[in-house]
């Protein structure tokens, strides 16, 4: 039997309340009739600002007092945004349901009225990222960049572009696109998508799941008859990558799956931050077993990087 009433675990912040939303929207299409309640807990990111992501050292920061929620049984589901989750979680949790995909890419921000095109940033222009995968490949596109972390909610990030603290941002275009019209910040700013042979995404990146424990079977089952099926492909392929790399958010790598009926493509890249170099690869494969094509794009990858490219 279907439970009638879910408390939800989440984030305080304001973009983590609206993906909340979305899921919470997207499962009563098809369960219209129970009643969610929303429950907030602060993350080890939240409390930590002082510091970019990849040298605070902590897996999960973003989900880990999330998911310590529903497995005391303060709640029922967690909901995270996909790329913040590390490759393995908590045995007894499962990803248990995606709502459709939004927009995988980061985009470039900068004020108004200037124009959001990192080939023409001037010279020795600071960009503003805390993440190591954006820093290395932004590295690699422009080696005169200066690179500067900055930290905070996406609002937060904004007004610190607008005050002159750097002169761009790169930011997830879902993050940007589900806070238009919440934040009066995005009508001061402009921004524009970074293609995927530049900036790829975070695995995951654009993906909202909802967390449950394992043996809430009734649960599990209502929660995987909605999720949406090319997400949730998209999802085990770009996870299946990630796991089978290594690395999480402290190694400078992106990639993206796309399904297309029964077909799967997953493109993957590394930036060396050496030698400020880019390797990628692309496989195509069948949609029934994306987890293997994620592992077989990740060993192609490693094999690449061994050879040096050749």
């Amino acid at each position: 039997m279907y439970p009638k009433r879910i408390v939800v675990a989440t984030r305080p912040s304001k973009l983590s309340l609206i993906q909340t939303e979305i899921a919470i929207n997207w499962i009563r299409r098809y369960f219209p009739d129970i009643e969610f309640i929303i429950k907030t807990f602060k993350s080890t990111g939240d409390k930590i600002l002082d510091k970019p992501l990849y040298e605070i050292g902590v897996k999960g920061i973003f989900e880990k007092e999330i998911n310590l929620a529903v497995l005391r049984g303060d709640a029922d589901i967690a909901i995270h945004s996909l790329k913040d989750l590390p490759a393995s979680i908590d045995p007894r949790l499962e990803l248990a349901c995606y709502p459709p995909r939004d927009s995988p890419y980061d985009v470039l921000v900068v004020p108004k009225n200037f124009e959001p095109d990192i080939d023409k940033l001037d010279r020795n222009s600071k960009v503003g990222t805390s993440s190591i995968r954006r820093k290395v490949f932004l590295k690699c596109l422009r080696s005169d960049i200066e690179v500067v972390p900055i930290r905070g909610n996406v609002d937060t990030r904004i007004r610190k572009l607008l005050k002159g603290e750097c002169d761009a941002l790169i930011i997830a275009e879902c993050g940007l696109d589900r806070l238009r019209g919440h934040i009066p910040e995005i009508e001061e700013v402009r921004y524009s998508r970074i293609s995927l042979d530049k900036i790829p995404p975070a695995p995951g990146q654009g993906i909202i799941v909802v967390v449950c424990k394992r043996d809430d079977v009734d649960l599990l089952k209502m929660l995987r008859e909605c999720s949406h099926r090319e997400t949730t492909i998209e999802a085990i392929c770009e996870r299946s990558f990630l796991k089978s790399f290594g690395g999480g958010c402290h190694t400078p790598i992106g990639c993206l799956a796309t399904c297309s009926g029964n077909f799967l493509t997953i493109s993957a890249y590394f930036a060396d931050r050496e030698t400020y170099r880019i390797y990628r690869v692309s496989i195509c494969g069948s949609s029934e077993n994306p987890e293997e094509l994620g592992r077989r794009c990740a060993e192609e990858l490693k094999r690449l990087i061994k050879s040096g490219g050749m």
